[in-house]
């Protein structure tokens, strides 16, 4: 009896892990890699570091990638309102910080939906990039609300 109701319980503590772990990654939705161009057309990459992170009301992803052989590297920023509380609406204002010498910041007149994805642009040059060893740093201010999101390098480098 002890062995069933230990198993009972063991079962239930994976299924509730793996729900957490689907949640997480279901928040991502709309923002991977497969959604940049320059990534699914086959090119060979030196290097495509990816960095993720989120809060209570946003989850934010950050690619820096550069193909073989090029000079450059290109850096994609993008959102998503994940709150099930009310949607967001007006001025999205935002800033972000590497330790590598990336940083930005900017502003979207218009935010409004729940689980859109807001590309907030992208950038590169052939200067230094993030640095996959560090987190990047991202504050996010709307509706009168702030907040602060640590995102960081998914997988192994």
């Amino acid at each position: 009896m002890m062995k069933l109701i230990f198993l009972v319980l063991l079962a239930g503590i994976l299924l509730l892990g793996g729900c957490e772990q689907h949640e997480e990654n279901n928040m991502y939705i709309g923002m991977e890699q497969n959604t940049i161009p320059d990534l699914t057309v086959g090119t060979e990459m030196e290097y495509i570091h990816e960095f993720r992170g989120h809060s209570d009301h946003w989850a934010a992803v950050y690619i820096v990638y550069k193909p073989q052989g090029e000079e450059n590297h290109t850096s994609k920023l993008m959102m998503k309102y994940i709150s099930k509380k009310l949607n967001p609406s007006g001025e999205l204002r935002y800033e972000y910080d590497t330790d590598g010498g990336e940083d930005g910041n900017g502003t979207l007149s218009s935010v409004d939906k729940a689980g859109h994805v807001y590309n907030l642009g992208s950038s590169g040059g052939n200067g230094q990039s993030a640095n996959p060893k560090s987190p990047l740093q991202m504050h996010v201010w709307w509706n009168g609300d702030e907040e602060t999101i640590q995102l960081d390098l998914v997988g192994k480098e």
